[in-house]
């Protein structure tokens, strides 16, 4: 559900926009994914502390360590609000935007900028739902949101024309209705996760959350930084067209990615409850079911994506014949790293649900930031345009080895095998 609400706008935009717009947006995206990798930060490294804690019947310690991470949230999310509004023009030619790109992108920023606090405690307040035991309401509400973003992009961007800033407030206002109705939960129906008074009366524990969640962080911020580095790599090389055609591929895969992610982070708080309740049947169980689950939607990505790519081409690009062209050459590359990635992520997360970043931000770093940027450089220079599709594959398949490698080399990992 979260995944529409890019999805939905790059379609419109590709429609009713044009390539121009899709390219402005895909260079913004590096901006667009930061409150999201602080929203998983929060989410992750507080909903996995607040479930250890459930698990150890302190429920008193873990609603204060709730409404710590309540508090976090509108610190980062407000801050962010005020650089993009304030900063909107020089953050945009700082991404590398000119001309009409840089005035389309510009607009998307300062309309989405009033609501990015509602962007940062998204998914964050989900990853909370899950743990309160209320999972189906948290889809109910991320489905609300997306019912209304794709009814406000119709309305906005197809019908009365607005362009992208009909775009950032579709996608801002859905983003508020999901957002308030899940804090909604959380401060009227909720039995264990609700917002106390003197919430630092058990030691402030927002440390705790962000040295947790590190490693999620790490790997949700990569895109900023290798979004960044492949515009530039492919504007160079293959000109706005190869740039286009990235944005799309970029969206195809977002879906299946996000998913994945997902299906991780929901096994994540269960783990965590278990290692609190010293259960290690359970850890084991929770962990093979997470990894099958994972792999299982990966393997269906591969099939969709190389089935669907054309007809999905289309649908974003319906005039564009040299993008679609580009396109063709590296979906088979990007579908087939889907494999290898279900595997690192879920490793990565079952260290981050037992309270090992350290060995999870390792994973992050591989394969969010150095492989994938030193393979880059490596494969471009070797191969030369081209070689900027085999980067992901490439950079999962060497990933996968080191993450084998730390799984059977772990003491509490060696018990789950």
């Amino acid at each position: 559900m979260y995944s529409t609400y890019s999805i939905v706008d790059g379609i419109f935009i590709g429609r009713y926009v044009g390539s121009e717009g899709l390219a402005a947006l895909n260079l913004l995206l590096p901006l667009l994914y930061v409150p999201y990798a602080f929203s998983i930060l929060i989410g992750v490294g507080g909903s996995t502390l607040v479930a250890r804690l459930l698990g150890e019947r302190r429920e008193r310690e873990a609603a204060a360590t709730f409404t710590q991470a309540l508090w976090l949230v509108l610190l980062i999310g407000g801050s962010f609000t005020v650089l993009y509004w304030f900063g909107a023009a020089p953050l945009v030619r700082l991404l590398g935007a000119e001309g009409e790109l840089a005035t389309l992108a510009e607009a998307y920023l300062l309309t989405s900028a009033g609501f990015v606090v509602f962007a940062t405690a998204g998914y964050a307040l989900e990853m909370f739902l899950r743990v309160e035991g209320a999972a189906k309401y948290g889809l109910y509400c991320m489905l609300a949101g997306a019912v209304v973003n794709i009814g406000l992009d119709y309305l906005l961007i197809a019908r009365w024309g607005w362009g992208m800033n009909g775009a950032a407030l579709a996608t801002g206002l859905s983003q508020l209705i999901a957002a308030s109705l899940m804090l909604a939960f959380h401060l009227f129906r909720a039995r264990l996760l609700r917002p106390v008074r003197r919430a630092l009366s058990i030691g402030n524990q927002m440390g705790r959350m962000v040295y947790n969640g590190s490693s999620e962080f790490l790997a949700e911020m990569a895109p900023a930084v290798t979004i960044l580095a492949f515009n530039w790599v492919i504007l160079h090389h293959l000109g706005q067209d190869g740039l286009v055609a990235y944005a799309v591929l970029e969206y195809l895969t977002l879906a299946a990615v996000v998913t994945m992610v997902a299906l991780v982070q929901s096994m994540q708080p269960l783990i965590s409850f278990h290692v609190g309740a010293r259960c290690a049947a359970s850890v084991q169980a929770v962990f093979r079911i997470g990894l099958a689950s994972v792999l299982g939607c990966a393997l269906l990505s591969v099939g969709a994506m190389l089935t669907l790519s054309d007809w999905l081409a289309a649908l974003f690009l319906p005039d564009s014949a040299n993008a679609q062209r580009f396109l063709g050459d590296a979906v088979l590359w990007y579908a087939l790293a889907f494999v290898p990635a279900a595997i690192n992520l879920t490793v990565a997360g079952y260290f981050t649900a037992i309270e090992a970043p350290g060995c999870s931000a390792l994973i992050a770093v591989l394969r969010s930031w150095l492989l994938l940027l030193g393979l880059l450089w490596l494969l471009t220079v070797w191969l030369g345009a081209g070689g900027v599709w085999y980067v992901l594959l490439s950079t999962e398949l060497i990933t996968l080895a080191v993450s084998l490698w730390l799984y059977r080399g772990h003491p509490a990992a060696r018990a789950v095998v």
